[in-house]
Formats: C-alpha cells, sequence, structure tokens
C-alpha cells in the first residue's frame, strides 16, 4: 500500500498566515513603526507544539532585549572612532559571545540582526528603535502562542503520550508475530522482520525526539515531576524491549525432540504471550497514577506466572540428557534467557510506574 501523497496545505500552515495576517494588521492599525517584523515574529516563534512555541518565542524576546542592548552600549562608543564595517562586526561577536554565555541556541541570530540593521539603518534612532522593534516582537511571539493554544492546538505532551500508546501496541503485536512463528516452528527471517524491526525504531526515535518539547509545557507541580519520572523509566523500557526483540529474530527454532522440548517452548510462547497482553493493557491505561488495572505483582499476576512456568519448564530439562546438551550447544537456551529479561524489564518497569507518586 503506498502511503498517502502530503496535502499541499495543512492545518499548521493556514494557522501561520492567519496568524501572521492578523497581527500584520494588528501593527498597521496600531501606527507601530516597522509592522513586518511582527509577522517575523510569529513565522519564528509559531512552532509545532505549544512547548516549541514556548521555547522559540522565548528565543525570539530575549534575542531582540540582547541585541538592543549590545546596540545601546557599543553603537554610542564605537561609532565615533571606528568605520561602520568593523563596528557592526564587533557587535556581532559580542552577541554571539553572550548568546552562547547566555545559553541562546536561536536567539543570538535575532540579536545579530538587531545590531546589524540598527546600526546601519537606524544609526540616528536607536534609542527610540530599539523599545518600539520589541513592543513588535512581543505582539508577534503573544499573537504566535495564542494562536498554537486556542487554533488547532498541537500539544506536545498529548502526541507523546499517543506515541507512547502506539508503541505499546507495536511491540505488542511484534511479540505475537513471534509467538505464532513459535507455535509453527519457524522463526522470522528476511524482509519481515527487519520491517518490523526498523519501524519500532523510527517509533522509538520519534517518541524520544518528542521529549525536549513536551518538557516545556511540563509544570513545576508534582504531576509534571510524576511523568518526567515515568518518561525517563519508559524510555528504558523502549531500549530493553527493542534489545529483546532483535535477539529474538535471530534465534533459530528449537526442535521438538522431546517432552521437555516442547514444555519449554510451550512456557516461552506463554512469556510472550503474557508480554503483550500487559503491553496491551497499560496502552488502555496509560500514564495513570495506578499504573493500569488488573492483580500486577500479586500471585494471580499473568506475567508471575509465566516466569514460574519458564522456571519449572528450565528444571525439568535437567532430567533430559539430549535437551540440556542441545540447550548448551549454539543458541538453543538463548530464548529463554531473552524471555526471562523480558519479563524482569517488564515487571521493573511496572513496580517504578506504581511507586511514582
Amino acid at each position: 500500500m503506498s502511503p498517502q501523497p502530503s496535502p499541499l496545505v495543512t492545518r499548521a500552515d493556514l494557522r501561520l498566515a492567519l496568524t501572521a495576517g492578523l497581527t500584520g494588521g494588528l501593527l498597521v492599525t496600531l501606527g507601530l513603526p516597522d509592522p513586518f517584523y511582527g509577522p517575523l515574529a510569529v513565522g519564528a516563534a509559531l512552532g509545532g507544539t505549544v512547548g516549541a512555541s514556548r521555547s522559540l518565542g522565548l528565543q525570539r524576546l530575549l534575542g531582540t532585549m540582547l541585541g538592543g542592548l549590545t546596540l545601546a552600549v557599543l553603537h554610542p562608543t564605537l561609532s565615533p572612532v571606528v568605520p561602520l564595517p568593523i563596528g557592526v562586526a564587533l557587535g556581532l561577536a559580542c552577541t554571539r559571545l553572550l548568546g552562547g554565555v547566555l545559553g541562546l541556541r536561536s536567539g543570538y541570530k535575532v540579536a545579530g540582526l538587531v545590531v546589524t540593521v540598527g546600526w546601519t539603518v537606524h544609526p540616528t534612532t536607536i534609542s527610540t528603535w530599539v523599545p518600539i522593534r520589541l513592543v513588535v516582537t512581543l505582539i508577534g511571539v503573544l499573537a504566535a502562542w495564542l494562536a498554537i493554544r486556542c487554533f488547532w492546538p498541537s500539544r506536545a505532551i498529548v502526541q507523546r503520550q499517543q506515541r507512547s500508546v502506539q508503541l505499546y501496541r507495536e511491540f505488542a503485536i511484534a511479540l505475537r508475530e513471534q509467538v505464532e512463528l513459535m507455535r509453527e516452528g519457524e522463526g522470522v527471517r528476511g524482509a519481515r522482520g527487519l520491517e518490523r524491526r526498523n519501524h519500532l525504531q523510527g517509533l522509538i526515535l520519534a517518541h524520544q525526539s518528542q521529549r525536549a518539547d513536551a518538557v516545556e509545557e511540563l509544570g513545576n507541580d508534582r504531576p509534571g515531576e510524576r511523568l518526567a519520572r515515568l518518561w525517563d523509566r519508559q524510555e528504558q523500557l523502549w531500549s530493553d524491549l527493542l534489545a529483546s526483540y532483535r535477539t529474538l529474530l535471530r534465534l533459530p527454532p528449537l526442535p521438538r525432540q522431546s517432552t521437555s522440548l516442547k514444555r519449554l517452548i510451550a512456557a516461552e510462547i506463554r512469556v510472550l504471550e503474557a508480554a503483550a497482553e500487559r503491553l496491551d493493557l497499560w496502552a488502555t491505561s496509560w500514564p495513570s497514577p495506578a499504573g493500569g488495572p488488573g492483580t500486577a505483582g500479586g500471585s494471580g499476576d499473568p506475567l508471575a506466572m509465566a516466569g514460574r512456568e519458564l522456571e519449572a519448564a528450565e528444571v525439568g530439562l535437567f532430567a533430559d540428557p539430549e535437551a540440556t546438551a542441545l540447550l548448551l550447544s549454539g543458541s538453543g537456551g538463548r530464548r529463554a534467557v531473552v524471555c526471562s529479561q523480558l519479563l524482569v524489564a517488564l515487571q521493573g518497569f511496572e513496580a517504578a510506574w506504581r511507586s511514582t507518586p
């Protein structure tokens, strides 16, 4: 199935055009000079999410203030004694240096623009041009923040939670595929397994790339701190799940030569089924404070029951010399180890989830 073509105009494009146009009209109506700086600020500050817009807007404001202060200090001092190109170059060097000290990622570029335009275009009206430029920029940034919150809002936290639910379900599907292949006595080979693995890797990378914007939206209150801790635990879980799945892809199927081997394979299947069921359960409850419904951690926990069944199957192998020799050679017993590691990762994550207040 071929992917659908991207639309020529998206909601984000329409939001940007409307906000920039309305901001420019407002500034013209107010009679402020250089009203085009308002739409420029909207375009620079209107990110894809609330968190991104907040960060970009702050960068724009801080850069404007830094450029104005640099211009106010250097221009009266240097313009009478140095040529214009050298003065502008020194001003740009100062904005870059101070921007790095203040941790500005893109704001120093705005500061450099303020220094260049003020020094070359408004040398006689710097004292009035800089405050007006700051006011116009502030109006543009506030318009961008209002638009991203009120018109088709794209919240990074919501998007990250949706991506988390998708990852839970995708890993559950991947584990169930392994179960079906183990029942048929086959293993994933060729492009099918690689495609699934690459798909999961892509989802994890996209999930991780959203964290910076989502952190910008987190409050300093207790729910925000709780969610940040859960995200740390969750990223470790993705790493453990992907590592286990990649190992399962490389393992050949076990021969069903004896009753003990059949019992071991059945126990491994039960572990993968319980893991898939638990991931589906988390997809419906994440990130509720209770850590999800069910009997997790108790004697009736399906994960715990599957773990005990796997341990019993492994103990039973010691009475079968042929099965023991097979598992000790090559990668015969590797799948049981991976299943045990998978159980530890899931149980550890759920315990941390439930203990996070």
